[in-house]
């Protein structure tokens, strides 16, 4: 389902700001300030691969967040996230935590290299217990009492010993029909399940839920329409940056203008040096 994956960043965004109050509880990060608004450095051009562009949002006690997910975590990819976390620092003048989130099992934990020493959050999905998690949820919504709605999104990511990501994904639906929540807000989840479950779930699960969720309502739609409003934006913000190079502009004031991140405008001002060669 290609147009759900192209629409996997705006959507992962739109779970970390709609359930902002239980994301880092969710995450189990309680020590680190509730977020309170996503900072805009998204990268202009969204590939398609197992890694996600860079999504960084501001924190109530002044810090910012930075959030990666990886299917599978390399140290070049760690390399890649240090020098995102020492740009964003530099723009937004605050301190910055970095969280990557990934799905299969790593040694990864750092990078020590001269006088670098970079250690993110690593957050592992399969060491996280998706089966007491199931279970927990089950009782919780059988007994209309609270619970955090990102496990529902998340929950085929992570390791369980009973089902496949499929059968989660299944139970995970059949759970989010039995909240007690508004029906916009049913909505919201559902779609938000279906996009971030398109890697590790059969794709005839995904079209079938995805045709439930049409019925209900266009929040699939509004999700695509909203990306495009914001890429209409970035496409302005990459062309404001590819004249700020021309006219010798310094990369961190590219960055602080556009809005563009770290690895973005390196690969502008790369592009701009190779056509002048």
């Amino acid at each position: 389902m290609e147009g759900i994956h192209r629409n996997y960043d705006p959507v992962f965004k739109e779970a970390m700001i709609l359930f902002k109050d239980k994301a880092l509880d969710f995450l189990g990060l309680k020590g680190i300030a509730q977020i309170t608004e996503p900072l805009r450095t998204e990268s202009v051009e969204i590939e398609i691969k197992s890694e996600f562009s860079d999504l960084t949002f501001g924190a109530q006690d002044g810090r910012g967040l930075h959030f990666e997910e990886e299917v599978d975590l390399s140290n070049d990819d760690l390399f890649r996230f240090c020098g995102y976390h020492i740009g964003l620092s530099r723009v937004y003048k605050r301190e910055f935590i970095t969280v990557i989130l990934v799905k299969n099992p790593t040694a990864l934990t750092e990078i020590r290299a001269e006088q670098l020493n970079f250690k993110p959050i690593i957050v592992q999905c399969s060491k996280i217990d998706a089966d007491e998690m199931l279970d927990r949820l089950k009782r919780d919504v059988a007994e209309s009492k609270p619970i955090n709605e990102l496990e529902l999104v998340y929950l085929p990511l992570f390791y369980s010993r009973k089902f496949t990501p499929t059968e989660l994904f299944k139970e995970s639906m059949g759970l989010i029909k039995d909240l007690q929540v508004d029906d916009d807000l049913k909505r919201k989840i559902f779609a938000l399940s279906i996009v971030l479950a398109n890697k590790v779930v059969e794709q005839s699960q995904l079209k079938a839920a995805l045709e439930e969720v049409l019925k209900m309502g266009n929040i699939i739609l509004e999700t695509v329409e909203e990306y495009g409003r914001e890429r209409g934006m970035a496409v302005k913000a990459e062309e404001t940056a590819q004249k700020m190079v021309s006219k010798g502009y310094d990369s961190l004031e590219i960055i602080e203008l556009t809005g563009l991140s770290v690895e973005r405008v390196r690969e502008i001002r790369e592009a701009a040096r190779s056509a002048t060669a």
